[in-house]
């Protein structure tokens, strides 16, 4: 059920969208400014940025742990990497790295 506030809402672009066309903008500022993906640009938005830039969008499959690894490798080299995925993905794949890197060292 709406509740009907005094204010009137207007709901403005969705949070994703801002993310993908505000690193579409930076883009063209800064050419160091890569973006690596998880098979989510459509729903985080970055395929603005890699339709703008194909050189510099990494797709890096459904491999959250090693897309993370691949932005730490180009920031060493000079470049400011975005990595995008879904929060829940990110955290939980590359804490499943580190985990399995512990029971193999054990």
């Amino acid at each position: 059920m709406l509740t009907k506030t005094k204010y009137d809402l207007k709901p403005g672009m969705a949070t994703r969208e801002a993310f993908g066309r505000t690193l579409a903008a930076l883009g063209k500022e800064n050419p160091n400014i890569v973006v690596c993906d998880a098979d989510l640009s459509k729903s985080t938005y970055t395929s603005y940025f890699a339709k703008d830039f194909p050189d510099r969008f990494f797709e890096c499959g459904i491999a959250e742990a090693n897309m993370v690894s691949i932005g730490a490798g180009l920031a060493s080299a000079g470049k400011i990497p975005f990595v995008s995925s879904f929060s829940v993905f990110a955290l939980n794949k590359g804490f499943e790295q580190l985990r399995v890197t512990q029971l193999i060292r054990a």
